[in-house]
């Protein structure tokens, strides 16, 4: 049995798998951001709290307590000081919390944004760990000063499983201060930045061998025998993962915000695109449209009186188009809605909402270099008109997974070293 943990913003969801794939048991719980002094915090002491919850459900639920592996997809950028055990001393700053803009600032007048990119692979952004923690250090410096460990989603719950502080190579990426190419932290960021290395996280590689767990964390567990740990990755990376990437294939996430996910084999010249170390040899780029399933749920809201998805489907549907109204869903610069007629319909709003998004979506993915393929996963993956104006967007077909939960099958594959294989298509949609 193996298990593969999605440790995301604000649920965990732990799923037991067989060495075929097949799900054996699954458990999903919430937990809360907190907004305090203009800032977006969580506790996490509620992310083991959670994440043991899970772990010890599913054993209970399979009537098995001899886990063979387990790995972790994890929420990437946030960071908690912790002590030597892992305790946490402080709430974790969390990967929204985007108040950091003025050492963001400094670091980019020091090094310069083109350094910051070729070295890190990263736009700078004060939602980065290293402006974070600069802020952090300036607003809680006996806090750092106390902390034996700097501590990422991951390597976090690495620490709380085996007591070793390591992380991958995809949550070191959102650092912004991990240098892609030579697999290790720039020392002249972290120098400027007064950040400690010896604080912050090992780096590996995923799916390498973190270690076994410890003996009372396996009791807490539920857990007989020596459960290894694997190095698990970003959860929308081992989304991606999970969902069968591969070379020719990009990977879309259609959440709340929508990811698209490409494998490269060397570091592109184009000083415009996020870029991540994925493994020992190959580099990622994703490419991200903010507002896309968080547009559809404003929409359903404010217009539908909180309609069910598949009743909005049915509209948009028996439009059949737009009729002239265009919806540009980036809630984050201001959404605009153009074109209304009276003669516009609720289904014209929405079949736009969706044409919006694609060719947004579509936009990344053209900027990204293209693809002969779209594996399309996540909550919006369920809308077929969606799933198909997509594919006429971007020119590309597009397959649809199987299963919601790639980020946790990715920690899955990982866990049981390969054994257990990426995601089916659900449906295939075609350009028209």
């Amino acid at each position: 049995m193996y298990i593969g943990i999605d440790l995301g913003t604000t649920a965990c969801k732990t799923i037991a798998y067989d060495a075929s794939g097949a799900v054996l048991a699954e458990y999903e719980s919430e937990y809360e951001l907190i907004t305090r002094d203009g800032g977006v915090y969580q506790d996490a002491s509620e992310w083991w709290k959670q994440v043991s919850l899970g772990v010890r459900s599913v054993v209970a639920e399979c009537g098995d307590n001899n886990v063979d592996g387990i790995s972790a997809s994890t929420q990437g950028i946030s960071i908690v000081p912790t002590n030597e055990r892992g305790t946490p001393l402080f709430l974790s700053v969390n990967w929204l919390d985007t108040r950091a803009k003025e050492e963001c600032a400094s670091l980019v007048e020091r090094f310069g944004a083109e350094y910051i990119h070729r070295v890190t692979g990263k736009l700078a952004q004060p939602s980065y760990s290293l402006p974070m923690i600069m802020r952090f250090a300036r607003e809680y410096p006996e806090v750092l000063s106390h902390a034996a460990h700097i501590c990422l989603p991951l390597d976090f719950l690495n620490l709380r499983l085996t007591g070793r502080h390591i992380t991958d190579y995809t949550i070191a990426g959102g650092t912004m201060a991990f240098d892609i190419s030579r697999l290790e932290y720039d020392g002249e960021l972290l120098d400027f930045a007064g950040v400690p290395a010896a604080k912050l996280p090992e780096v590996g590689c995923m799916g390498d061998l973190v270690g076994t767990v410890l003996p009372e964390v396996a009791a807490e567990l539920g857990i007989t025998g020596e459960m290894k740990v694997f190095l698990g990755g970003q959860d929308q990376k081992l989304a991606a993962l999970g969902a069968g990437i591969e070379d020719g294939a990009m990977t879309v996430s259609i959440g709340t915000a929508t990811a698209v996910t490409k494998l490269l084999d060397s570091l592109p010249t184009d000083g415009s695109l996020s870029l991540f170390r994925f493994d020992r040899e190959r580099f990622s780029a994703e490419g991200v449209v903010a507002t896309s399933g968080s547009a559809l749920n404003w929409t359903r809201r404010t217009f539908f009186g909180g309609a069910s998805y598949p009743e909005i489907d049915r509209l948009a549907e028996e439009a059949g188009t737009g009729a002239g109204v265009t919806f540009t869903p980036d809630f984050t610069t201001g959404a605009k809605i153009e074109g209304l007629t009276l003669g516009t319909t609720p289904g014209n709003v929405v079949y736009a909402l969706y044409e919006g998004v694609s060719r947004a979506i579509a936009a990344r993915v053209s900027e990204m270099g293209g693809a002969k393929l779209l594996k399309v996963f996540g909550g919006g993956s369920r809308s077929d008109i969606w799933d198909r104006l997509l594919a006429d967007a971007a020119g590309i077909p597009v397959a649809v997974c199987d299963t919601p939960q790639t980020a946790c099958l990715g920690a899955a594959i990982l866990a049981s070293g390969g054994k257990i294989k990426p995601c089916g298509v659900r449906k295939t949609f075609a350009p028209r």
